[in-house]
């Protein structure tokens, strides 16, 4: 697992996602918090580790990794810088959006929210839709798989690191969800807060997070390609 040092890093800055963590405090809101949490976990994890394997099966088979082809290792790792910069730039919208939020934006946002379903905080098939929606694979956990797949490891060990990347993927559900068991009293005040902090600063950081990723991604593209 060669290629660790290099992919968690980046599947650590996927997780950084503040929209997942709203969902997660509407969870903890709902009926029966433990369930609906653990269902939503249970999605997010069977499609971040599903689409991380199935990532790098493709990279192997379309032998896009530097072993098989450095020019189209190269290009592949173009592409995802250039689908980082697309991300940086929604990711910079939301945050000049966020902090100066009018009443009126606040007023839709609630209404918007008033419309979700109301089984979404009270069933756990609905939580685990949930789970599936917003952990669908981002260009940062695509870059990591990739990382993985340039290793020339084992295939064995790739798949391991490509579950300990989803586990980090995922951390700020698991974090929340193990302490769910151990003081369930304090998870909401403290996520709570969390969020707070995470809607002034959340999309800032996941700008940078995600230019730096970019950085790496050209970087390692145009070390292949030369």
């Amino acid at each position: 697992m060669s290629a660790l040092p290099q992919a968690l890093p980046l599947a650590l800055s996927a997780a950084v996602y503040p929209p997942a963590l709203f969902v997660l405090l509407m969870l903890l809101g709902g009926q029966h918090p433990r369930r609906l949490v653990l269902a939503f976990y249970g999605g997010a994890a069977i499609l971040t580790i599903g689409a991380g394997l199935i990532a790098l099966a493709v990279l192997d088979a379309a032998n896009l990794t530097t072993e098989s082809s450095k020019s189209a290792s190269g290009w592949t790792y173009i592409l995802i810088g250039v689908l980082l910069l697309a991300l940086a730039a929604w990711a910079w919208r939301q945050r000049a959006r966020d902090p100066n939020e009018t009443p009126e934006d606040a007023s839709a946002a609630r209404r918007r929210i008033a419309e979700w379903p109301k089984r979404t905080t009270t069933s756990q098939k609905w939580a685990f839709a949930l789970g599936l929606a917003m952990f669908l694979p981002s260009p940062l956990y695509l870059l990591a798989i990739k990382a993985i797949a340039d290793s020339g490891n084992s295939s064995s060990s790739n798949k391991l690191a490509v579950f300990i990347c989803a586990i980090g993927v995922m951390v700020f559900v698991e974090v929340p969800l193990g302490a769910m068991l151990v003081r369930p009293g304090g998870v909401t005040t403290g996520i709570r807060r969390f969020h707070g902090w995470l809607k002034h600063n959340g999309w800032t950081l996941t700008a940078a997070l995600v230019l730096g990723a970019r950085i790496y991604a050209i970087v390692k593209g145009i070390q292949a390609l030369t």
